[in-house]
């Protein structure tokens, strides 16, 4: 999933290892709907925002994984040393965007 300007662009497929899908989409952070699917066994798998809208993917892997542990992070600058810090923790970047999550 990607944007340009106001245009948003997707690609499904077929056999991508994913058992089920939703969408939260909001004009700010959608914090409250990410938590909720994340308790559900949802985790995010794509993001993309518009300067308008932010969208988050959140999808049910076909094959359950043991540690599910996910976190998001919001920040006007690029966070390098958060990173790193997480990276130590074998926690790893999924996903990326730019937009509009604050007001």
């Amino acid at each position: 999933m990607t944007t340009a300007g106001s245009r948003w662009g997707v690609v499904m497929s077929r056999n991508s290892g994913f058992s089920d899908q939703v969408v939260e989409l909001d004009f700010l952070y959608p914090s409250e709907g990410i938590h909720r699917r994340w308790e559900s066994g949802y985790r995010i798998t794509s993001t993309a925002a518009t300067p308008d809208q932010a969208a988050f993917i959140l999808s049910i892997p076909k094959r359950k994984v043991m540690d599910e542990t996910q976190e998001t992070l919001r920040t006007s600058a690029f966070p390098s040393t958060h990173v790193k810090e997480k990276w130590s923790k074998n926690l790893y970047i999924a996903s990326i965007c730019y937009g509009r999550t604050v007001c």
